[in-house]
């Protein structure tokens, strides 16, 4: 059965986008526990793959461009030595093989949601892959500076996931100060420990709005973990780079244009720096001539240095005849939970129709 908003259980709050109540469905999705970590195993070596391109493309800098990220990128890794300390992959997993559509590694959200879908829903510890992920989140994000004295939760004010980030500062206040702030207040603190959750290109958008942050990132004055050059794995461009197996196939428009003109139902359309949908582009939802012209567009664009890529069309798995999507969250190069997005149609973005169900491991 569906929930939207009037789920009755022990919690004080159902959570909210854009404030409104997250669409979910409390039926778990069984999948078994042995092959979910053989998943969680590929993909904690998929990302190290792409931690060890992040630290090459510092002497091969003439790539970042190809990636569509600035060619002078701070590539300063987290105080662990990490460029990518908590992500989540979107991938299609039909109970026995996966294919990695993205990485998310810029703002990844969704932590503390899917933590709450699953006490929601009443499922044990051990067969909740997100018991304690909040708390799990915190430890991860001490680990960067375990002497830190107090948290702040760095995004816009307005941003749509207010809920799940006042949420965080809620939980996490019972162990240390924590306060969410937005990035163009003024008030940074030498003390402080900041969980980046205002994305890269905002902060490149607004930089004048946000001095008083960047210049205290910049002489280290706060420590900011989710850095600069995590932007390399948020890249929709990293797949056509590394060719990773398990990832679905990836190149760069330059390099399929041609081929995909006249078969456009075998491929999706991406401008490498998209999010939340935006920039995505399924040819089989398109008329020919609008499938022609998106092309020509992306390939003059990518041309003029905003890349775009092509990525081979891969088949939605069906769960109780609905497609859904796994999401598996990493936190310091570890898995460390799960998010399913069941029943959406066309691709995944802020107005997608999907619901969210927790996973059950067996």
């Amino acid at each position: 059965m569906a929930y939207h908003g009037d789920v009755k259980n022990q919690l004080s709050e159902v959570p909210m986008f854009g404030g409104k109540p997250l669409a979910v469905d409390l039926n778990p999705i069984t999948l078994p526990k042995v092959s979910v970590l053989k998943v969680a195993e590929f993909l904690e070596k998929l990302l190290r793959d792409v931690e060890q391109l992040t630290q090459d493309l510092d002497t091969n800098r003439g790539e970042l461009i190809r990636l569509g990220l600035p060619v002078n990128l701070d590539l300063t890794p987290t105080p662990l030595g990490l460029h990518i300390p908590f992500a989540r992959f979107d991938c299609l997993f039909d109970g026995t093989n996966v294919q990695v559509l993205e990485l998310n590694t810029d703002g990844t959200s969704g932590f503390n949601v899917n933590e709450w879908l699953a006490t929601a829903a009443q499922l044990s510890a051990q067969e909740n892959p997100n018991h304690d992920l909040s708390e799990r989140l915190f430890r991860g994000l001490k680990e960067h500076r375990p002497n830190a004295t107090a948290v702040t939760i760095a995004d816009w004010s307005e941003v749509k996931t207010s809920w799940e980030q006042q949420d965080l500062v809620r939980r996490w206040s019972t162990k240390i100060p924590t306060r969410r702030m937005d990035p163009s207040y003024s008030d940074w603190s030498k003390e402080d420990l900041v969980y980046r959750r205002v994305l890269s290109w905002q902060l490149r958008a607004e930089s004048d709005r946000c001095r008083a942050f960047l210049d205290a990132w910049k002489e280290s004055k706060i420590t900011v973990i989710g850095g600069w050059s995590s932007d390399v794995g948020m890249s929709k461009a990293w797949p056509a780079l590394t060719k990773s197996q398990g990832v679905v196939k990836t190149w760069f428009i330059d390099e399929k244009a041609s081929v995909a003109k006249d078969s456009r139902e075998e491929w999706v359309l991406k401008a490498v720096l998209s999010y939340s949908g935006q920039g995505v582009f399924r040819g089989r939802d398109l008329r020919q001539d609008h499938w022609e012209s998106l092309l020509s567009k992306a390939q003059h664009e990518h041309n003029q240095g905003r890349p775009w890529v092509l990525q081979k069309h891969a088949a939605i798995p069906l769960l109780d005849g609905k497609p859904w999507e796994l999401g598996m969250y990493m936190i310091n190069g570890k898995w460390a939970g799960t998010m399913a997005r069941w029943g959406h149609s066309g691709s995944l973005s802020e107005t997608s129709q999907e619901v969210l169900r927790p996973i059950k491991l067996v």
